[in-house]
């Protein structure tokens, strides 16, 4: 027998026998890591909200069990929340989005069982497709949608890691993966712009049907397959009982379920122009009529020239990386829930097209230099 092949065999039997704590491997490595490790100055296992340094909404995303603190899974890389389609309608709280990250999920949205989920088959925010959509072939494979082992803070919209509200996302705001950020970074400058991880948006954000959104073999009809929430909540709005939801029975019980509407609400709400989103504490529901009162002036930069009215800016410009980009800069816009932005600017009304928790801000990307604010009255019907 060959020498070398003794040595190989000895060697091999002597590394055997060496305990398993003393191997280095990668995966040891990981597994004694944990996801946002840096965050935990008390090295306890657990991030407090005092430790956490992105925004109060962005911790609200991670605490999925709503404790007040970041621990086990939520905090293990790799980890997503598996929330039971079957059992949870919609938003187990409001800042979660609606998609579950398991097999069962997948097999959910990919209708015509081709193993993709094509922009046709997804029904919630271009965002979230985008980020999840990591080699840009516009489909989410079963890899890509599970995510496993991959921080890519799908949970996190560009506005929750945009604590400076500056319009960019620097690596300092980014506590994901850092091959999900140079992923995203097209341009290599070292910073993630709105462009690069929400994508351009010109659309007003209020023409959105929802029904046809869910109808994906576009027979006028919503058959259970392709309902992504529990069969509780389908057969509340099966009225006829046939296994079918037409757009009447949809409309009539407020489309897909979400937040309470909040009927005959009035209020007034001040809309600061250094925020991105201001929270008007009211709910909707998706065909409720939004009236709006706006009023004030805003600044947009040092230039004391350089103003905006809810309709827009003074002068007519646009800024090149805000939430809507082929409407005035400085406009006012609106989100419900995770959807939008909605073109608002002096409108007097609009329908919502989803259900959820109304927000306003302005149409700007870099809002640090702002001053001033929009009183605007919201009333619901």
């Amino acid at each position: 027998m060959p020498r070398n092949f003794l040595l190989f065999v000895s060697l091999a039997l002597a590394w055997a026998i060496v305990p398993n704590s003393l191997v280095p491997t990668d995966l040891q490595a990981q597994a004694a890591r944990m996801r946002f490790e840096n965050m935990d100055t008390n090295r306890d296992g657990a991030i407090s909200r005092a430790e956490w340094r992105g925004s109060p909404r962005s911790f609200e995303v991670h605490d999925w069990n709503g404790d007040g603190r970041l621990s086990g899974q939520e905090v293990a890389i790799g980890a997503q929340r598996n929330t039971n389609w079957e059992d949870a309608d919609h938003l187990p709280n409001r800042f979660e989005r609606n998609v579950t990250w398991t097999q069962a999920g997948f097999n959910n949205l990919d209708h015509n069982r081709d193993r993709r989920i094509t922009a046709n088959e997804w029904h919630f925010d271009v965002e979230t497709f985008r980020r999840v959509d990591r080699n840009r072939d516009g489909a989410l494979d079963q890899p890509e949608f599970l995510g496993e082992g991959r921080d890519d803070l799908r949970g996190d919209n560009f506005d929750n890691l945009d604590g400076n509200n500056n319009g960019r996302v620097e690596r300092n705001e980014w506590y994901g993966g850092a091959d999900v950020f140079n992923d995203l970074d097209r341009n290599r400058d070292g910073v993630l712009s709105r462009f690069e991880v929400v994508g351009g948006q010109d659309t007003t954000g209020d023409a959105w049907d929802q029904f046809a959104n869910l109808d994906y073999d576009r027979n006028g009809s919503i058959a259970r397959n392709e309902w992504h929430w529990s069969n509780v909540s389908f057969n509340q709005r099966d009225a006829n009982r046939d296994g079918m939801l037409s757009r009447r029975e949809f409309e009539a019980s407020g489309g897909a379920p979400g937040a309470v509407a909040t009927a005959g609400r009035s209020r007034t709400v001040h809309v600061n122009s250094q925020y991105r989103w201001t929270d008007t504490g009211i709910d909707v529901r998706a065909g409720q009529m939004v009236n709006l009162d706006s009023s004030g002036t805003i600044q947009m930069s040092d230039n004391a020239q350089d103003t905006a009215t809810p309709a827009g800016s003074a002068s007519g410009r646009r800024a090149p990386d805000a939430p809507i980009l082929n409407q005035a800069a400085g406009a006012l816009i609106a989100r419900i829930g995770d959807y939008g932005p909605i073109f608002v600017g002096n409108r007097q009304s609009f329908n919502a097209p989803v259900s959820g928790r109304l927000y306003l801000g302005v149409n700007d990307d870099h809002l640090p230099d702002n001053a001033g604010e929009f009183i605007v009255n919201v009333t619901t019907r």
